[in-house]
């Protein structure tokens, strides 16, 4: 058997940034790229060779992963290529597999207009997807050459924080997601079913994304802040409960993750990928109503004994996926062992 020692693999990132792995605790970085370069330095562990394309100004070796420019073609052939979201990027890339990383749940319409068909012809890539959700959703059509899941993990420092499991916080509810999905929704639940009867409990949710400001301050809504990677951290131990309702275009959900993993039970529909996040009952609550989505709300920011019983059992399973159980998994589902 060929030792994965003598292996390599290339991703080409599909925007514009000029990240490289020095970038991993700053803005720059966003989901996908904080998990391009954790799964790769994880890969590098196992003695593959890694090249990671971006739109970095200067070539950098960090954690023994080399992050190249984009205009500058590797001239070795890979034994994988991947690229995320876009396959007009293995163009000029050699390599014996080839595989597309989705990030997305890709229409078919989304699938012909961006022109996918040609160079999936000419590459034929597998497709990588990031969740049971997203895997039943891609379409044969957007995928005829083949498609796996492997699931994603996120920053160790979420599953390395020191957690006090008999720490009670204050009664806070958190929405830390960054856009305006279903958020109308989930004010409306708090406005009618958590506010009316105790107004000792605060909801935040992100900044910027909502007109009514003043108007929701009147209901213990409140605008959180964006923060670093240590504030965010703190944070999530001050928290009570993540309230997401879950939206259908989501593939991933990391800040559902960040917070299991910060043993901060989860209250959700389970709409989308938040489902792949939430086991029932022992990470937090799927549920199928609004009087049902209040109830476990309110049960875990008054009852404190409630909260902790499953607090308890997430420190207890805390950590047990790493990105280096997931780069082990890429090398067996691409038979690279």
């Amino acid at each position: 058997m060929t030792s994965v020692k003598n292996r390599s693999i290339v991703f080409i990132d599909n925007s514009d940034s000029d990240f490289t792995g020095l970038d991993l605790n700053t803005t720059k970085v966003r989901g996908t790229e904080s998990s391009m370069i954790l799964l790769s330095e994880s890969m590098v562990r196992l003695g593959i060779r890694v090249i990671i394309l971006t739109c970095t100004k200067k070539e950098v070796r960090h954690n023994n992963v080399i992050y190249i420019n984009k205009k500058i073609i590797p001239k070795e052939k890979f034994d994988v290529c991947v690229a995320v979201s876009n396959a007009n990027k293995f163009k000029n890339i050699k390599a014996k597999k080839y595989v597309l990383w989705s990030n997305s749940l890709q229409s078919i319409e989304k699938f012909i207009r961006k022109k996918q068909l040609i160079p999936f012809l000419k590459f034929k890539p597998v497709v990588m997807t990031m969740c049971n959700y997203q895997y039943n959703k891609r379409s044969f059509i957007t995928s005829f050459y083949g498609k796996m899941v492997i699931s994603l993990t996120v920053d160790p420092v979420f599953f390395k924080e020191p957690i006090n499991v008999k720490y009670v916080p204050n009664k806070y509810a958190l929405n830390n997601v960054r856009s305006h999905r279903n958020l109308d929704w989930l004010i409306n639940i708090w406005k009618n079913y958590i506010f009316k009867e105790n107004s000792n409990e605060f909801l935040y949710i992100n900044p910027n994304i909502i007109d009514n400001d003043n108007d929701l301050i009147k209901y213990n809504i409140k605008l959180r802040k964006y923060v670093s990677r240590k504030e965010l951290l703190n944070e999530l131990k001050e928290t009570r409960v993540f309230v997401y309702t879950g939206h259908k275009s989501d593939v991933w959900t990391l800040t559902a993750e960040e917070a299991v993993q910060m043993c901060v039970p989860v209250v959700t529909y389970g709409i989308g990928s938040v489902s792949d996040r939430v086991k029932h009952g022992k990470n937090g609550f799927i549920v199928n109503s609004d009087d049902e989505f209040a109830y476990y709300l309110k049960k875990l920011l008054s009852d404190d004994e409630f909260y902790l019983n499953i607090k308890d059992k997430m420190y207890r399973n805390r950590g047990l996926t790493s990105w280096d159980t997931i780069a082990l998994e890429w090398v067996n589902k691409l038979h690279l062992n």
